[in-house]
């Protein structure tokens, strides 16, 4: 297997990178907004069920735009990747979008730190990961929440110990 040999195969693999981030973050941080007149409601009343409806609707949609996004493996197990080689990703853009305003936003557990709250846990990682002597960066807003990859050099309990502190209440920092 091939990874990243063409600039075009890198573009693709950042889109789609791009689009997994955007997909978990808008599980994890978007307002349930169904367009259409659908139900806003959860039809069984369990958040993962209406997730995996919400999914599968917007998987039907990128499939009837040409994008199927529900590739199997040759035994036909669910892949753990897609192959996005052939997509236009500008196309395929304009199709996820178009879906999104066809099925809606993903439903959300509203139980969930606001991306406010997520944005102030990534700097106090940062600011504590810097007390530990790392050159760690402060997150830019809206990026996602990508931090930087950690090298051999990081000692996991210095991780371990940000996490914690990162993950404490908002008022008890």
């Amino acid at each position: 297997m091939r990874f990243f040999t063409t600039t075009r195969s890198r573009r693709a693999t950042t889109g789609v990178l791009a689009l997994a981030t955007g997909a978990v973050l808008a599980l994890g941080l978007s307002a349930c907004a169904p367009a259409g007149g659908a139900d806003p409601e959860l039809k069984s009343g369990d958040l993962q069920t209406s997730i995996v409806e919400w999914r599968q609707a917007m998987d039907d949609c990128m499939l009837k735009a040409g994008f199927d996004l529900a590739q199997t493996s040759a035994d036909g197990s669910p892949s753990d990747s897609i192959d996005t080689s052939q997509w236009d990703m500008n196309e395929f853009d304009k199709a996820y979008a178009s879906c999104t305003a066809e099925v809606g936003e993903a439903p959300v557990d509203d139980s969930l730190p606001s991306e406010d709250e997520l944005f102030e846990s990534q700097l106090v990682f940062a600011k504590c990961m810097r007390e530990f002597g790392y050159d760690y960066p402060d997150p830019v807003k809206g990026s996602g929440g990508m931090g930087q990859a950690f090298g051999p050099e990081t000692n996991g309990d210095d991780v371990d110990t940000c996490t914690e502190k990162a993950n404490q209440p908002v008022g008890s920092k």
